[in-house]
């Protein structure tokens, strides 16, 4: 078995086979990123889908940590408002033979006008849910809106933990969040590889958080 580490490095190495994390410089106009946050960095997974190798890097990784996590227990998955996310989660359940909880947008349900319900599951299930998603930039994010509903919905669930592959900076969470790997131990991989403006837009970055 690849250990936790070995399968932490296979993952940065496919996240920058595939440029998938953008910096722009300092003259450049910032990202707007999900959370209605400006910033200079972009971590693009869309990039990592591409490549069969990095994804699966990707996933291997992500299959790691709900392993250390969970062990020998028996869990659920569920994926958040995000392509990659939903592509995570069906990737995690066959490759693991996982059940999931399926997570629609309210938008998503008025366009389909079907049963209009935010979340497909066994509402008997008493067993972890394991919300899988691609990144969060620290904090609550989107993740808690969906464990939020998953508790209103799912009255005998009441283990609810978030697994993310890159987190921007760690901060405490309303639901327990684990991490494969943070903004600055990206950045440490590829920092000498900056341009001078592209370091001045991460230095400012780094100053007003």
């Amino acid at each position: 078995m690849t250990d936790f580490q070995t399968l932490k490095q296979n993952y940065i190495k496919g996240l920058l086979q595939t440029h998938a994390f953008i910096v722009k410089s300092i003259e450049d106009e910032p990202f707007t990123l999900r959370s209605g946050k400006k910033s200079s960095m972009f971590l693009d997974h869309s990039r990592v889908a591409s490549s069969p190798q990095a994804y699966k890097a990707f996933i291997d990784v992500i299959i790691a940590l709900l392993n250390e996590t969970y062990k020998d227990k028996k869990y659920i998955l569920c994926n958040v408002d995000s392509k990659i996310s939903a592509q995570m989660v069906g990737s995690v359940a066959y490759s693991e033979d996982k059940p999931q909880i399926i997570f629609k947008s309210q938008a998503l349900t008025t366009i389909e006008q079907g049963t209009q319900k935010q979340l497909t599951g066994n509402v008997h299930w008493d067993l972890p849910v394991a919300l899988l998603d691609d990144v969060t930039t620290g904090g609550d994010g989107t993740a808690k809106n969906v464990a939020d509903l998953i508790s209103e919905g799912f009255s005998l669930i009441t283990d609810i933990q978030i697994f993310v592959g890159f987190i921007r900076k760690p901060k405490p969470t309303t639901y327990l969040t684990h991490h494969v790997l943070t903004r600055d131990e990206l950045l440490d991989n590829i920092w000498d590889t900056l341009s001078p403006g592209q370091k001045k837009a991460v230095e400012k970055e780094r100053d007003t958080e």
